[in-house]
């Protein structure tokens, strides 16, 4: 745990970074610190390992203070990952990486097998350790950076805008892959960005600043699209927060209309009989074929095969038990038929959603979290 206790950053000139900002970032979770331009944010991360010393307070690490701790040891023991990578230009993939781990008396076979590891923890290819960053794109040498950052296995990974260099596709793909990391690493995580879009992706806990280096809310990404705390938090986080907040809930809540659909050996009078205006037509393996529009079918002889109706396209599916709330409705809202198919791993069809099915599920995901979170507020502890 990393606990901040009334920290100040004062300059000499008298301007504040950081005003009295007391934090606790629980061990093992990912927490993103988030604001505008000078809020304090960046400050208070380095703060964190010495980088910048505080004028007043304590920050402590699993209760010991900072300040207690030599420098260079202390930054030893944190992993740091910056903007830009950092990576000296001179010296091959496998001894980037290999950085603390040499400094730490590693013997250098030791330091560099560690780094292939490593390197196929974080998905590069292992034919890239003799090669040197220039060599290298932005998104894997941000993949050495995190690399690097992990070679000694240190308890706290601090992360300053890790990914704000990259473009917007590669930016989800380490975004992506930070998230399986910690999901296998569980670290001690401090991140600073200033997209609430990542903040949200990535964190467990989310803290908005304010400008001034104050905190605006603490929360976690869930509760922070449902209830700001006022309306600098509404306005930072953004007018869709409302659809966006449908990412934390899972589509397995959806009640699935498993009667308007047919196999594909069924006949027109078959899906007439339905009264509905679209069936979903599926093969011999249940999985979906295309849409039959009943208003189509009216004019087809009754006794033919749905195998040779054209049919409308399925769009694109999703997995109650694999996605949200927020996909399938993204998929119903994509789709002509204002319906969307929900199918299990192997791809067979589970049934089918509509928006008023949609409504129900969302209505009653939101219900729940309300009283969990005031359940929460009542035992005293954070939503």
């Amino acid at each position: 745990m990393i606990t901040f206790d009334h920290v100040t950053k004062r300059y000499p000139d008298g301007t504040v970074a950081v005003d009295a900002l007391s934090l606790e970032i629980p061990a093992g979770k990912t927490m993103v610190l988030v604001g505008p331009s000078g809020c304090g944010k960046t400050t208070s991360l380095r703060m964190i390992n010495r980088l910048i010393e505080p004028t007043e307070g304590t920050i402590l690490i699993d209760g010991q203070d900072v300040q207690a701790a030599e420098p260079a040891q202390l930054r030893r023991g944190i992993g740091y990952v910056i903007q830009q990578t950092g990576l000296f230009p001179h010296r091959t993939i496998e001894d980037n990486i290999a950085t603390v781990p040499l400094l730490n008396h590693w013997g250098k076979a030791k330091a560099r097998a560690r780094s292939r590891e490593l390197m196929e923890l974080v998905g590069l290819d292992l034919q890239m350790a003799r090669r040197y960053p220039h060599q290298l794109s932005g998104g894997q040498q941000q993949r050495v950076g995190v690399a690097r950052a992990l070679a000694a296995d240190p308890p706290v990974l601090l992360m300053d805008e890790p990914f704000s260099a990259v473009d917007p596709i590669v930016r989800a793909s380490l975004q992506d892959e930070l998230l399986r990391l910690q999901a296998e690493l569980h670290k001690t995580i401090v991140m600073v960005t200033h997209d609430v879009e990542e903040a949200i992706k990535v964190g467990d806990i989310v803290a908005v600043f304010r400008p001034g280096g104050h905190l605006a809310q603490v929360d976690t990404p869930e509760r922070l699209l449902g209830a700001p705390a006022d309306d600098y938090v509404t306005d930072f986080v953004g007018f869709d927060r409302g659809i966006r907040r449908l990412s934390f809930f899972s589509a397995d809540s959806l009640d699935l209309d498993a009667e308007a659909m047919v196999g594909e050996d069924a006949t027109v009078a078959d899906a007439r009989a339905l009264s509905v205006p679209w069936v979903l037509v599926l093969d011999s393996e249940r999985k979906p074929r295309g849409w039959a529009a009943s208003a189509d079918l009216v004019s087809l002889p009754a006794g033919s095969k749905l195998a040779d109706v054209p049919l409308a396209p399925i769009g694109h599916t999703f997995r109650p038990g694999h996605d949200s709330l927020r996909s399938a409705l993204d998929a119903t809202v994509l789709s002509r038929t204002e319906r969307a198919v929900g199918v299990a791993a192997d791809g067979t069809v589970l049934g089918v959603t509509t928006y008023e099915r949609l409504r129900t599920a969302i209505r009653a995901a939101e219900e729940a979290a309300d009283v969990q979170a005031a359940d929460a507020a009542r035992a005293g502890a954070a939503p």
